[in-house]
This record gives structure tokens, C-alpha cells and sequence, in this order.
């Protein structure tokens, strides 16, 4: 019978450690492929276990396996290279310490397969410096007996495959080609025992042009260097020595790959997809505009508060343009930008993300900037949807009610009223109001849940849509305000007398009393009143600091929330105002004025009103107080004047006692709707529902190609050595060479040395 002819040699070189060589050992047979043999080569362990291991295989017979021994110890580099001499077959050099997964080497030699000059291929691995997973250029300890497989399937499952260039393979799993040995020889004996050689072999290999790649779909469990334990430092400082002696680009090379470090978004796709199979049916997609504000703060609050119980994945969606963030459970973001193809139906954009993500559940909070897609998709989307009310604009696109006077309009219904107040406003002019509210009825009549974040909005809501009713459930705050952190804060000088001070709080448009508030300071300068107003904020117009020449108005900018005590005591605020002209439907900024002890002055309507009466800790403007900035002026001054004195007081020390929803009661309310909404039988989008291509996730983490720097080619050695160097080269001398047994080559490379 003919010799079987076998297309690769797995070299095992073996030193000690027979725990970890019979694991190793097995896992190859358990993936032997027909066409592949394992060669495992004894350095000359002192551990007389290795021995009865061997013995064992011997028994065994298996013909695929061959057994060596070295009679004395040859170091990693001399084996490897005693593994290498003995075919003509590529080689897989496999540490003794790993434990390869299904379909490794099918993946490697694909991979081969699709480039003639790959020369070296690495797989992903926990422990292997530039092609470690899930964290990069780290050990990632390997608990024992843990099965491989769900990290194996996630790479494999979102490589492209890409095989991206690496700056050298890393040798506890490296595949050689065979012309590549040809070319430029094995490991130099120079390295000793190990370390190092494995990193010189492909600089000399990229010199000659030769890729080394890595193999993304492929997985290697490597437990560590156990079989050179306490040898490791001695033996790379020395040579690493050596290495950037011969190679002196080497460490700027490979510095410069770990800062742009390329393989992240592939490494990134994987843990997303190990996240999703390791938790099932509890993906949640956040859908929200990209104007931040409040509605924003409440997403991020309610998944910090619960990326435990639930997989949180938060889009900002803006027509085409989606922008995922995966949230993960150790605190950590990874940011997807997706964009819909322009022939792409919208149902297949989001079930793609829906499916991709392992989405349960959907949960929309504000589809301003996606409302023709967001209601396109979800009218067949495979799983349930939720809404949270944190603006009334499926009722009326003014969203705060506002007339054309600039004014709350008191939330009319009347479909004919309120056409005529939308046609007296040239940016709503041309909607149709009754086609308006049918379709978001339409998207509320489908939703498995409905939040609203107070009683006031429930109740506004019902009067538009009676048979969409919502769960109340307030917004909730984490405990106390964040910790100031230290650095430098920019602040504006008032003057040094007892005027009071009157703040408004956070970003002030038209809609949250932008010009009432520049009236409001009119009136105080022409009538000298003593009081003074501070935004601590920002205006539409106006985006600080700033102040006016009288001091009357001053604008202080952007601020943290933390921050918001101190400012508030700089500016010797003893009253918060709310000059909005339409209604709120929470106001974070309520619960940190009264975390911080100020009592407020609000207006009649909307959330506000409904959660300052009764509370003792604020003030709630009459109706002709509130549509009058001069009746306004003259109840801040009262409220604020020396006689009203103990009042103030009062009603600062119950704003500071004032209970509040915590982030934990909220998260727990709404999770309960969460579990409810969910079908009986475990989530999963149907066969139809196909996930984003793995190129398309991979251009989504912003994938960029590294390509390996230009180097000069090495200067020929002189005389015999340098033209046997030129002469392999070319293709003659490679054909040449592969007629040379490798014993004879590799004893003519000596000697020419």
C-alpha cells in the first residue's frame, strides 16, 4: 500500500507538563482531519509521566501520530525545527499547553488557501499577546474544563473571515508554509531554548514578502507557558536582545500596532455575539432621538441601573443612520454606526438589527428623527414594543402644545381647532392632524406596554388616545447627586451685595421660557427691583458665560450635575424658577434643585405643577401669573423679599426632605412590564429575520486594515553565503531548493553562516 500522502504536520514539541499534554493531545484527535498527522516530539522531559504518556500512545497506534525523543534537550527552537525537517508538508507548530476547538484547522488552512504568499497563520486565542480574546495583548485566565465551543462559535460566527495582517504570529499555534521554509530556513538555533524565534521567522518572512495573518474564525485555548515556568523573563530579555538587533523596526512596529490596535472591532463583534448566546432572550433595543436632554438621561439611568438582569442595546436612530451602543454587564460600550441600504426595505433593517442583537424586546422612547421606519418596521416586527411618554408629540408635532402665541394651548382635542392653530404656524402647517394622531394611534394601539413619567401625562394622553392607557411610572434619580470630581471650573463674577438671586435651570428654548426669561429681566431693570437672574445653563441665544452690563441677567453655561450645589451657592441662588411656556412632563432638573435645598416657582401646568402642590418645598403660579412676566416679577419679588424670609427657609428645608423615586424602583416597575410584554415561549426571530452580514458589523466598529510597514531588504551576506541567499530567491532556486533534502540545506546553512 502507498504511504498516505498528509498535507500538514502538527508538531507538538512536548517538555513536562503531561496534564496539559494529554489535553492538547486529545482535542487533535478529536479534530483530526485524514490528511493531517501529529507529531509529538519528547525534549527530553525529566517528569516520568511524559514517558508513560508516550508509552501509552505507542499502544494506542494510532496512524496519524508519530513519537519522538530527543536524546538530550534541544529547547522549543531545535524541536520545532527536528519537527520541520522531517516531510515536505506545511506545518502547524502547536504549544503543548493548548487545546484546539472544532474546525480549527479546517479554518487555518482556508485560510492558507485563499493568498499563496500567507506564510505564517495565527488563530485567536485567550493567551496569545496580539491575537488574545476577549481582551487584547492580555492573558485571559482559562477556567479549567471550560467548554471552548461558545467562543469558538462567536468568532467564527462573525468573521468575515477578514484574516487581517499581523506583525508576526505568535507561536503557540502557528501555521508555516512550506515554501516559506524553502525560502528562508526554520527557527535560527541563535534563540536558544525559545522566545523570540518564532517573531524572528516572520520578520524575515515579511522582509522576503511573505503575510503573517491571523485566522479570525479560528479559536486555541492557550493555558500559559507552563513547560518554561520561571525561565520566561531570563529567557526574553535575552532574546529580545536579539531580536531588536537584527530587526530594529520590530518594537516600533509593534508598538504602534497595539496603539491602533485593528483587530478590536473584529475582537468586539465576537464578545457582542458571546453576549447574546449567553443570555437569551434579554436584549432589550432603546430607540431615542439625538437631541439628549431628558429623555436620554432616563435611558442611560435605567440601563445603569440593570445591565445585570437585562442585555441593554441603546439606538439613536436618525433616518438611515443608526447608532447602537451596545452596553455590556461590566460597565463598558461598544458603538455600532449602521446605516440602512437606500433600496433597503426598512423591515429588513431593523428585524437585521433585531436578530444581530438578539433583541426580545423593543422599547421606544422618542422616534422624532426615525418615524417613517420606526412605524414601517415595527408593523411586522417579529417581537414586542413598548413607549415611554417623555413628550406628547403623538398627539400634537408642536410637542409642548404651543399656540400661535407662543403659549400652552391647554391640550385642545378638537381635530378642527387645532388644524386651525397648526395652519397659523408655518412649520406645522401642512399637517394633517387627524392623519397625524391615527397613525401614532395606530403604533400606541400595538404596544405591549405604554409609561408615562407622571399623572399628568397619563392623563393628557388618554384624553387623546382613551383606549392607550399608560402605567405611571416616575423617573427614578440614583441616591444623592454624583460625587464632585476634582479639576477646574469656569464661573461669573456677581456683585458683592444682598441682592437674591433667582436661578433657571438646564437648556432653555422658546418652549422652556427662553424670551419670557429675557422679559422677566426687562421689567427688573426698569423697575430696579432687587433681584437678579441666573441660568445656570444655557440658552438658544445665548450659550455663556455671559452677563449684562447691569449684572441683572447672567448666564452661566454648561454645567455638570454634580456641580450644581456649588454653583448654586455661588451665585447665591435662593429660589429656582421654571418660566416655561408649555408643560413638562418630569423635569430632572426639579429633582436636583430640590436635592440641592432650593425651593421653586413654577407654572400651572404639565408635571411640574402637578408635583410641586402639596409638597411644601415650591410655589405654584396663579394663571394670570404665569401668562404675565410682569405679575411673574412681582411674585419672585415677594416670595424673595427679606419679609418672606423664614417662608424661603421653610420651604428650602422641606425641598431638602422631599423624597424621591430611586433608579431602583423605576428599573424594577418597569422591568415588570418588561416580563409581561414577553411571549410564553423564549424570544427568537424567525427563519426570515436574517442578522447583519458579519462585513457589515465589522464596517459598523470601523474596521481599518493594517498593512505591515515597508522594510529594506537585510544586505546580502558576502561570498558563498550571499549568492546561495540571492539563488533562493528566485523561483529557480525555490524549485531548486525543494529538489535538496532539508537535512543537506539546513547543514549548508550552518556551514555558510
Amino acid at each position: 500500500m502507498p504511504a498516505p500522502h498528509y498535507v500538514i504536520d502538527v508538531v507538538v514539541p512536548v517538555y513536562n507538563a503531561p496534564e496539559d499534554v494529554r489535553l492538547c493531545v486529545d482535542a487533535v484527535l478529536a479534530h483530526l482531519r485524514a490528511d493531517v498527522r501529529i507529531v509529538l516530539i519528547d525534549d527530553a522531559s525529566p517528569d516520568p509521566r511524559i514517558g508513560e504518556f508516550f508509552v501509552e500512545m505507542e499502544r494506542r497506534a494510532h496512524p496519524q501520530v508519530v513519537l519522538l525523543r530527543n536524546e538530550r534537550n534541544l529547547g522549543f527552537t531545535g524541536t520545532a525545527n527536528r519537527g520541520m525537517a522531517l516531510s515536505r508538508a506545511d506545518v502547524v507548530l502547536l504549544n503543548s499547553d493548548t487545546i484546539p476547538t472544532a474546525g480549527w484547522l479546517d479554518a487555518i488552512m482556508h485560510c492558507a488557501a485563499t493568498d499563496a504568499r500567507t506564510g505564517t497563520i495565527t488563530p485567536f486565542s485567550n493567551n496569545a499577546e496580539i491575537c488574545s480574546f476577549p481582551r487584547f495583548c492580555a492573558d485571559n485566565p482559562w477556567p479549567a474544563g471550560a467548554d471552548p465551543e461558545p467562543v469558538r462559535a462567536a468568532l467564527a460566527g462573525t468573521a468575515v473571515p477578514t484574516y487581517p495582517d499581523l506583525p508576526t504570529g505568535v507561536g503557540f499555534c502557528m501555521y508555516i508554509r512550506r515554501a516559506l521554509l524553502d525560502e528562508i530556513g526554520g527557527f535560527d538555533p541563535a534563540f536558544g531554548l525559545g522566545y523570540g524565534e518564532e517573531n524572528d521567522l516572520c520578520l524575515k518572512a515579511a522582509r522576503a514578502g511573505w503575510r503573517n495573518v491571523l485566522a479570525d474564525n479560528a479559536f486555541v485555548v492557550h493555558t500559559g507557558g507552563r513547560s518554561f515556568a520561571g525561565q520566561k523573563g531570563e529567557l526574553g530579555a535575552r532574546n529580545m536582545a536579539l531580536l531588536q538587533e537584527r530587526h530594529p523596526h520590530y518594537l516600533d512596529m509593534v508598538r504602534a500596532y497595539i496603539a491602533a490596535d485593528p483587530l478590536r472591532p473584529l475582537r468586539e463583534a465576537a464578545a457582542m455575539r458571546l453576549a447574546v448566546a449567553a443570555q437569551p432572550g434579554r436584549g432589550v433595543l432603546h430607540v431615542i432621538h439625538h437631541h439628549g436632554g431628558g429623555t436620554e438621561t432616563h435611558v442611560r439611568a435605567l440601563i445603569s441601573g440593570s445591565r445585570d438582569r437585562w442585555r441593554h442595546y441603546l439606538a439613536i436612530a436618525v433616518d438611515d443612520l443608526w447608532q447602537v451602543e451596545e452596553h455590556r454587564a461590566d460597565g463598558t460600550v461598544v458603538t455600532f454606526d449602521l446605516a440602512r441600504d437606500p433600496d433597503e426595505p426598512w423591515r429588513d433593517f431593523v428585524g437585521g438589527i433585531v436578530a444581530t442583537f438578539g433583541i426580545a424586546l423593543v422599547h421606544l422612547h422618542n422616534v422624532s428623527a426615525c418615524r417613517d421606519g420606526i412605524l414601517t418596521a415595527l408593523v411586522a416586527l417579529p417581537v414586542p414594543y413598548g413607549y415611554t411618554v417623555h413628550d406628547l408629540n403623538f398627539a400634537c408635532p408642536t410637542i409642548t402644545f404651543l399656540g400661535p402665541d407662543g403659549m400652552y394651548c391647554g391640550a385642545v382635542t378638537d381635530a378642527a381647532a387645532c388644524s386651525r392653530c397648526l395652519a397659523a404656524q408655518p412649520a406645522f402647517a401642512g399637517v394633517d392632524i387627524a392623519a397625524w394622531r391615527a397613525r401614532h394611534h395606530a403604533l400606541l394601539a400595538g404596544a405591549a406596554f405604554r409609561i408615562a413619567p407622571s399623572h399628568w401625562v397619563a392623563d393628557t394622553l388618554h384624553r387623546y388616545f382613551p383606549d392607550c392607557a399608560a402605567t405611571v411610572i416616575a423617573h427614578g434619580s440614583p441616591p444623592g447627586l454624583l460625587p464632585r470630581a476634582p479639576g477646574v471650573r469656569t464661573t461669573v463674577m456677581l456683585p458683592d451685595d444682598d441682592v437674591p438671586t433667582v436661578a433657571v435651570l438646564g437648556a432653555i428654548g422658546p418652549d422652556k421660557g427662553a424670551r419670557r426669561l429675557e422679559r422677566l429681566a426687562e421689567h427688573a431693570r426698569a423697575q430696579g427691583a432687587r433681584v437678579r437672574f441666573v441660568l445656570i445653563g444655557y440658552m438658544d441665544v445665548e450659550h455663556g458665560p455671559w452677563q449684562s452690563d447691569d449684572a441683572v441677567f447672567t448666564v452661566h453655561g454648561r454645567y455638570e450635575t454634580a456641580d450644581l450645589p456649588d454653583l448654586l451657592a455661588h451665585y447665591r441662588a435662593v429660589l429656582v424658577l421654571y418660566p416655561s411656556a408649555g408643560p413638562e412632563t418630569f423635569s430632572y432638573t426639579l429633582t436636583e434643585a430640590w436635592a440641592a435645598g432650593r425651593p421653586v416657582l413654577v407654572p400651572p401646568i404639565g408635571a411640574l405643577a402637578e408635583r410641586v402642590a402639596g409638597s411644601g418645598a415650591g410655589t405654584v403660579l396663579t394663571e394670570d401669573e404665569w401668562r404675565d412676566e410682569a405679575r411673574m416679577l412681582e411674585r419672585i419679588v415677594a416670595l424673595v423679599a427679606p419679609s418672606a424670609r423664614a417662608a424661603l427657609a421653610a420651604a428650602a428645608q422641606a425641598a431638602r426632605a422631599l423624597p424621591h423615586a430611586t433608579l431602583a424602583g423605576m428599573a424594577a416597575a418597569t422591568f415588570a412590564l418588561y416580563e409581561r410584554a414577553l411571549p410564553p415561549a423564549p424570544a427568537g426571530a424567525p427563519a426570515r429575520d436574517r442578522p447583519l452580514a458579519p462585513a457589515r458589523l465589522r464596517h459598523a466598529l470601523q474596521y481599518v486594515p493594517w498593512h505591515p510597514p515597508a522594510v529594506a531588504a537585510a544586505p546580502a551576506p558576502a561570498g558563498a553565503a550571499g549568492a546561495l541567499a540571492r539563488v533562493g530567491r528566485t523561483p529557480a532556486g525555490r524549485a531548486l531548493a525543494r529538489l535538496v533534502p532539508p537535512r543537506i540545506r539546513a547543514a549548508l546553512r550552518a556551514r555558510l553562516r
